[in-house]
């Protein structure tokens, strides 16, 4: 079996495919932790329901964005939005490139969202 450089085993995948996915709620989490001043002010309503005011999992929310971001920072510009869009929300890659190449680009962002995250 042929196996390329951005080939990364199927649980590491499956864990950096997820951790993209929850962008949207690690960006909530960012932005309470950049607002509080103190730890006595951080805290986060989730659901209307319950609430986060452990630092330690703001700042590994903080932590998990950067490395996403270091990651996107590896894929030309023209391809990033709509990478991401195709992992979290399913939405069809665009027509401006071949579907063979969009695929690249997903494969280049977990393979480096891996190294980041130290996970090869």
């Amino acid at each position: 079996m042929r196996r390329n450089k951005y080939s990364v085993p199927k649980p590491v995948y499956y864990q950096c495919i997820w951790l993209i996915k929850d962008m949207d709620r690690l960006r909530k989490l960012e932005a309470v932790s950049n607002y509080a001043a103190d730890d006595d002010e951080l805290v986060f309503f989730v659901d209307d329901e319950d609430v986060i005011k452990d630092s330690e999992v703001l700042s590994t929310a903080k932590y998990h964005l950067s490395c996403i971001r270091k990651a996107l920072l590896m894929i030309p510009e023209e391809y990033r939005q709509g990478t991401i869009d195709c992992i979290s929300y399913n939405v069809p890659y665009s027509d401006m490139a071949h579907e063979n190449t969009w695929r690249k680009w997903k494969q280049v962002l977990v393979w480096e969202l891996a190294k980041n995250l130290c996970l090869i």
